[in-house]
């Protein structure tokens, strides 16, 4: 029995950390998959412990002592580490040190209470019962999985909103091997007064569904990854051809109401236009970038000879999402994005300041030579400030923009507004709506 559950271990323990070494490689420079090597080199040594413990004689009490606590402690910074990596995926949120933010605090705090938990297992030896985890660290064993399980899906949860399909296909895929990983700890519950499965002179089969319970875990990890059905990476500036076009012919001078309940159709028109050629250009050595300055560009793009619109399309956002998320998911680099949010910080806008925001419209509109402006949040504006003072606002920024090269784009929910707002906001712009998208895509060229 101890020679079976010996090789299950070397088996378990090699897939786990095989998995670790796959994510890396295949997710170089990533964090989440630097964490996920962790997790999987600590459940290998996890599983190298238990598999000793048996071998081990009751005399020999500083050895077992050492082997049960490294069991117990790499069992704790496994499930540590497969939650905390959840912060960079499947979006990856801001994290600081010096000082720690909330993120780098719950790190450095999660690590902390690891090691301060599993200082306080035990490893009882006798010459009856042989080498036995205490029942304090049986327990820990036990809770401690289940809660930084339940910890690890609520990041993953909560990141759905800010997400791609990809994302949140790998963010389920990594809770199906998560899941099974907490498993694996049952039979501590069944075992705590016979000391766990891990009690030297008598193995059961335990024993072996805490190994199976891990490897299947290593595996669905691993496979997962090896078909990109969990992907660690940083999202990254796709490649695009030189010569594609904007799909959407929307025109200068014009302002767009997008009728939506989420903005990702007006994202989907923004990005458009910001990353494509003009949907009229027919010169195709241009390429896409987001410049915001084309005289200070060194660059050999010919869109600053185009007696048309004389530069690329610059552009700027205004939303209530968060920016590292939109630029995450859209690949968006350099365009400024402005935060409607009452937390201080760069490029943040208080909502209730509607004239510093008009004018933050205005200058950038008129200054701009081929300029796409994309407002979402005109409801949380609306509950910072009074309806009649947001139509005012947004009318300046209809006649900045007709009196310029730019295009306004608003997005709103029409449900946030009765009729007759929406008529009002509806006033002298051009009306789209996902069920009539098609009906603003150029023809194919």
């Amino acid at each position: 029995m101890v020679a079976v559950l010996w090789i299950a271990s070397i088996i378990a323990g090699s897939i786990c950390f095989g998995a670790g070494l796959l994510a890396l490689l295949s997710n170089p420079r990533s964090k989440a998959a630097l964490f996920f090597l962790f997790a999987m080199w600590a459940a290998f040594v996890a599983l190298m412990a238990g598999a000793m413990h048996p071998l081990v004689e009751p005399r020999s009490e500083d050895v077992a002592t050492a082997i049960g606590m490294t069991f117990v402690f790499s069992i704790l910074l496994a499930e540590t580490f497969l939650w905390q990596l959840t912060i960079f995926f499947p979006v990856e949120r801001e994290v600081s040190f010096f000082p720690p933010n909330v993120y780098g605090a719950l790190i450095i705090g999660g690590s902390a209470a690891a090691v301060a938990l599993g200082s306080l297992a035990r490893v009882e030896v006798s010459e009856l019962e042989g080498v036995r985890i205490s029942s304090l660290g049986v327990d820990l064993l036990v809770l401690y999985p289940t809660v930084m399980t339940v910890i690890a899906m609520m990041f993953i949860v909560t990141s759905r909103a800010g997400s791609t399909l990809v994302q949140r296909r790998s963010g389920t895929a990594y809770l199906i091997g998560l899941w099974i990983f907490a498993v694996s700890a049952l039979p501590f519950v069944f075992e705590e007064e016979a000391g766990g499965p891990f009690q030297s002179g008598d193995l059961t089969l335990s024993s072996l569904w805490v190994v199976a319970g891990i490897a299947a875990s290593g595996l669905v990890f691993a496979v997962s990854i090896a078909r990109g059905h969990i992907v660690l990476k940083e999202p990254i500036l796709e490649a695009t051809l030189s010569s594609s076009k904007a799909s959407y012919e929307l025109l200068h001078r014009r302002v767009y109401l997008v009728e939506e309940e989420r903005p990702d159709l007006s994202f989907e028109i923004f990005v458009d236009i910001l990353r494509g050629r003009c949907f009229d250009c027919e010169n195709d050595e241009s390429f896409p970038c987001e410049s915001l300055d084309c005289d200070a560009c060194r660059l050999p793009c010919p869109c600053r000879e185009c007696d048309k619109y004389t530069s690329r399309a610059q552009g700027l956002v205004v939303t209530r999402q968060y920016p590292k998320d939109i630029r995450n998911r859209l690949y968006i680099q350099t365009t400024p994005i402005v935060w409607l949010s009452t937390v201080p910080g760069k490029d943040h806008l208080d909502p209730a300041k509607l004239n510093l925001l008009t004018d933050t419209l205005v200058s950038f509109m008129e200054r701009s030579e081929n300029g796409a402006v994309l407002v979402d949040g005109i409801e949380y504006l609306v509950t910072s400030n009074d309806f009649p003072r947001v139509i005012k606002a947004v009318e300046r920024w209809t006649e900045t923009a007709m009196a310029s090269s730019a295009r306004l784009i608003i997005s709103a929910d029409p449900r946030a507004f009765d009729s007759k707002e929406m008529a009002v906001l509806e006033k002298n712009k051009e009306i789209i709506t996902p069920e009539r998208a098609d009906e603003w895509r150029s023809a194919p060229r």
